[in-house]
């Protein structure tokens, strides 16, 4: 064992036996989309000296950050990287209230939840807004953007999620890209749940903004976003009058160029965490990090396939992170929620028109085979038991019939 995991585990240690004293802490597998299950290592970053936010050990930290992320993102020279505290969001309206003139439109994709909050951001902001709305759960048709780019040259930018997490698709990043350079638009990409757990590249799927966020697929904790901007944005931004004092990037890359810190009071302690999950990753490497949410996705829908469930897409592009899964008409998502977090697991509703009628089960964060695989046997005990007081369906297991965990493949 190295030195580093070393200490990280003895600091979790002392951490643990804090929360255990505290009787009404909990511990629970989350698998939710966000915030995540973090390692030790990234708990124990918590656990620092006081620091100030404008002294250069901050600084350093920001750099060496700014720089890890940056090859997170895939990106080069030509980008960088303003970490923001906040949520997702944050960046989101950030990158929106930023990038798109005022005298120009603004195109987004919608498919479901995220990309109406685009929506939403825009209108707060007045935008003249062309709606590409597909429907939720629908796959986007490239060739009608390519329509609306054609017929409308006052588009500036197309905004899109990689991954819409409200329906667990996989957006053509690529496709979309590659129109946005043919008609000289900028590409804003929300990539909150999926950067480090699906293939982008900034460089390659043309993003000139791209934004993600710590408590995902990066399995750090809740309250850092960050975005990686390339030169071709820099010059649409620095012709617009500013929209926002906290959210402009403009701000944001100033301070981070001439000084390497934030324009405000970061979250020090959350910039820590995200540091040490962002050495996890690269240590571990980006590639094996991708593979790793492949196969666990795959045991993921496979377990949920071997119980019964029905899927909302099984259109082959579905996230490598999330499952959205049909609710059993024997038993609602309130009593699966509830009976499920008696053993320990945190399931998430969906939402709007979803809600109640599908749930999603996210495999992100610092997730184990085996948790997924204990999971999967719970799950089954907590259904045979509903399918035996709803006398709707012949179960295979009886309320006192010991559980039997699916076997976990060596990986």
């Amino acid at each position: 064992m190295n030195r580093t995991h070393d200490d990280s585990t003895r600091v979790l240690g002392y951490i643990e036996g804090i929360l255990n004293y505290n009787k009404k802490a909990s511990s629970y597998v989350l698998l939710n989309p966000g915030p995540v299950l973090t390692s030790p290592r990234v708990k124990a970053a918590l656990v620092h000296h006081d620091m100030c936010h404008r002294d250069i050990d901050f600084s350093v930290l920001v750099e060496n950050l700014r720089s890890k992320l940056k090859s997170v993102f895939r990106g080069n020279e030509e980008h960088e990287v303003l970490p923001i505290t906040g949520s997702g969001t944050s960046a989101i309206e950030a990158s929106i209230a930023s990038a798109i003139p005022r005298n120009k439109k603004v195109l987004i994709i919608v498919n479901g939840a995220f990309g109406e909050r685009y929506l939403e951001v825009a209108n707060v902001h007045k935008m003249d807004i062309v709606e590409c709305n597909f429907g939720w759960a629908n796959n986007v048709d490239v060739d009608l953007i390519e329509e609306k780019l054609a017929a409308d040259p006052e588009i500036a930018a197309v905004m899109m999620a990689h991954h819409e997490t409200s329906v667990g698709l996989l957006n053509p990043i690529n496709a979309i890209g590659a129109l946005c350079r043919k008609y000289n638009a900028l590409f804003i990409v929300d990539a909150v749940s999926s950067l480090g757990a699906e293939d982008l590249d900034v460089v390659r799927d043309n993003i000139d903004v791209c934004l993600s966020s710590a408590n995902k697929a990066i399995h750090a904790i809740a309250g850092v976003a960050f975005v990686c901007v390339n030169s071709r944005a820099w010059k649409v931004m620095e012709t617009i009058e500013p929209r926002l004092y906290y959210l402009d990037l403009r701000r944001y890359r100033k301070y981070a160029t001439e000084q390497e810190q934030t324009p405000f009071t970061p979250a020090v302690s959350s910039f820590f965490a995200l540091d040490a999950a962002i050495d996890e990753l690269l240590e571990d490497t980006l590639e094996k990090r991708l593979a790793m949410y492949k196969q666990k996705k795959a045991f993921m829908r496979n377990g949920f396939l071997d119980l019964g469930f029905e899927f909302l897409t099984n259109f082959g592009n579905e996230s490598n992170t999330l499952s959205i899964v049909k609710v059993p008409e024997y038993i609602n998502f309130t009593d699966l929620y509830s009976q499920m977090k008696e053993f320990g697991y945190i399931l998430y509703n969906c939402k709007d028109d979803l809600e109640n009628k599908f749930f999603q089960v996210s495999n992100m964060g610092n997730l184990s085979f085996d948790m997924i695989n204990q999971f999967l046997g719970h799950l089954r005990f907590v259904l045979a038991r509903a399918q035996k007081a709803s006398n709707t369906a012949s179960s295979a297991l009886s309320e006192t019939e010991e559980i039997t965990p699916f076997l976990v493949k060596t990986w």
